[in-house]
């Protein structure tokens, strides 16, 4: 892991429509994909016909939860083994170990992102920082909803190859807003059916990053706390290039617990109810 801060820095792509084609639109032309993994020294195709967005469904009570207790207040995530499960073991062995309590939140991009577990508020590598680099874990049922819970994913380029790599650095999604001409060129998709129904309803339900779709291992969602969490998002920063928050916030305890010990039912019910009333104002328009 580098020293340079820019390198972790989520990248938001200026032709909104070009990043479509190799990313949402994908889901439809898997083939686009087998580009990506040749690229990477490998081939796999991924079938997102069937691909749901099981963030919101209600957890059973063995469901794994991670607790970030922190200057601002409390919130919690439900995590998904099943569906990253080499990344969810790194991480968990991390929370046991102690590794996140007093890191920091380095990065917060309004409306878009912040990124925490950094050993220092600056986001430098110190000595201490846990540098493994696991392949990146694209799961076609987790998606960069409001409240996803990613592992930092980056390009790790080499003379012969290029391949996604996930660190210990934490990336969690806001709900960026589409300009009025990514509006247009989102609704399209939807209409003409080119991005699986249920993926554009998440979307549409509960906002996220369109942008980041396949790019981020996704391994958890915030469930509770989702005040503590919007209050992080907003943050003021000390300049636009940095994003370095103007206080220092962090991790004071982060530890693992189950959903049946910290239960929060009345939140899947609500997004659920959001999501019927979505759907049934759809169809009466049509």
């Amino acid at each position: 892991m580098k020293n340079n801060r820019a390198e972790y820095m989520p990248s938001r792509k200026k032709g909104f429509k070009t990043y479509f084609q190799f990313s949402l639109i994908a889901l439809c032309f898997v083939m686009v994909f087998a580009v990506f993994y040749a690229c990477a020294g490998r081939k796999q195709k991924i079938d997102f016909s069937d691909a749901k967005v099981i963030q919101m469904n209600l957890p059973s009570d063995d469901t794994p939860v991670v607790v970030f207790e922190t200057d601002k207040g409390t919130f919690k995530a439900v995590l998904f083994p099943d569906e990253a499960p080499k990344y969810y073991d790194f991480f968990k062995g991390l929370v046991e170990d102690g590794y996140y309590d007093g890191t920091y939140v380095n990065m917060v991009q309004d409306g878009v992102f912040f990124i925490g577990g950094t050993k220092q508020a600056d986001g430098q590598t110190t000595s201490d920082t846990d540098t493994t680099e696991l392949d990146a874990e694209l799961s076609k049922n987790l998606w960069p909803i409001k409240g996803a819970l990613c592992a930092y994913t980056y390009d790790k380029k080499s003379f012969m190859s290029s391949s996604k790599v996930s660190n210990s650095y934490l990336l969690f999604v806001d709900d960026y807003q589409l300009t009025e001409e990514e509006q247009k060129e989102f609704d399209e998709m939807t209409v003409s059916n080119e991005v699986p129904e249920d993926i554009t309803n998440a979307f549409q339900s509960y906002g996220g990053v369109l942008n980041f779709s396949q790019q981020y291992t996704v391994f958890g969602q915030i469930y509770d706390g989702m005040d503590v969490y919007d209050e992080i998002c907003a943050v003021d920063v000390t300049d636009s290039e940095t994003l370095r928050p103007s206080e220092n916030i962090q991790f004071t305890k982060v530890y693992l617990s189950t959903y049946g010990e910290n239960k929060n039912d009345e939140f899947f019910s609500s997004q659920e109810s959001s999501e019927a009333e979505d759907t049934s104002a759809d169809t009466e328009s049509k």
